[in-house]
């Protein structure tokens, strides 16, 4: 499942990019013309005119309501987006990085480019002028600007609203679908463990960058980045034993979690006395969280890896050649 905005300067291919991930995702494209022609009931022609030309008439209540345009928008798009829990949304302009701010699931791309990029597309696109091109792109910033000022009061252009933001000077309609699913499965990812920490009564671990706590964990964390294991380090925390008066005595934080297998694995390279201890955790883990997969790798079994991938010429020695 995954929820994408995608904010896009004229003439950035930030459409054709909403298009083409649209095709890739099997789903539609909210924009300003599904919100008009879906969100609203009839409208008459001449509303419907001041809707397209004047971002301060959303704030208009409708006929027989208190509610603006602006306000049933919003409703709509976060309640598609609480909805899409098997589904994908893609939200094209609105103001979709404000309407679904801090919403977990969510990325929020800015599409840009150069002047000069903008020009070239929108002279070929609409058969005009250079000049005229550089025109159109003038008015469509202005307005696309003043549209999110008036409803969010908010700068549709400031950096900080984005996860990802894509120049396509150089970059193919294709390279950024590829960008942009890319980084919504691994957000989708986080934000479904944190969502089960929630649901299971687990701690959330879940850091912006991995400081592992020893050598070995960082060694296992290249071997998998060469088979190409994509790996989460210690995602979260489960309690095993608790006190009389319910307080964590006893958890366990598993070093890695490999998304691909659903598996949580434990490093143990210590003595024996420790590696007791850690299994009983494990095993307490499997009795209290069913359906979770987790093991442990013990010390013969990595330095056997280690070992194979060493003579395989897949890791380095470091400078050490004796």
């Amino acid at each position: 499942m995954s929820i994408i905005t995608i904010s896009r300067q004229n003439g950035s291919l930030g459409d054709e990019i909403a298009s083409g991930l649209a095709t890739r995702l099997g789903t539609e494209v909210i924009s300003r013309q599904y919100a008009l022609d879906n969100f609203y009931g009839e409208i008459n022609p001449g509303t419907l005119d001041r809707l397209n030309e004047s971002a301060k008439f959303f704030q208009t209540a409708l006929p027989g309501s208190q509610r603006t345009y602006a306000d049933i928008l919003v409703e709509r798009i976060r309640t598609m987006a609480s909805a899409s829990s098997d589904s994908n949304l893609i939200v094209l302009g609105l103001g979709g990085c404000m309407i679904l701010s801090g919403y977990p699931g969510a990325v929020h791309i800015r599409v840009t480019a150069s002047e000069e990029t903008r020009v070239r597309t929108i002279a070929r696109r609409y058969r005009i002028t250079e000049d005229e091109a550089r025109e159109v792109i003038t008015i469509g910033d202005r307005k696309h600007k003043r549209f999110v000022q008036t409803i969010f009061s908010k700068d549709v252009t400031a950096p900080e609203n984005y996860d990802l933001i894509l120049n396509t000077d150089r970059l193919s309609v294709d390279e950024c679908i590829d960008a942009i699913c890319e980084l919504s499965r691994k957000h989708d990812l986080r934000a479904r463990l944190a969502r089960e920490n929630m649901a299971y009564g687990t701690v959330n671990h879940q850091t912006r960058t991995p400081v592992f706590k020893n050598e070995t964990e960082e060694e296992f964390a290249r071997i998998l980045d060469m088979f190409n294991i994509e790996w989460i380090y210690e995602p979260k925390t489960f309690p095993v034993e608790w006190d009389a008066e319910g307080n964590v005595t006893l958890a366990i934080s598993p070093d890695f979690y490999l998304p691909r297998f659903n598996l949580y694995l434990e490093l143990t390279t210590m003595d024996q006395k420790y590696v007791t201890k850690k299994n009983k955790k494990i095993r307490l883990v499997r009795e209290l969280y069913p359906g979770t997969n987790i093991r442990i790798v013990y010390k013969k079994d990595f330095n056997e890896l280690v070992n194979r991938l060493k003579l395989a010429g897949g890791m380095q020695n470091n400078g050490d050649n004796s």
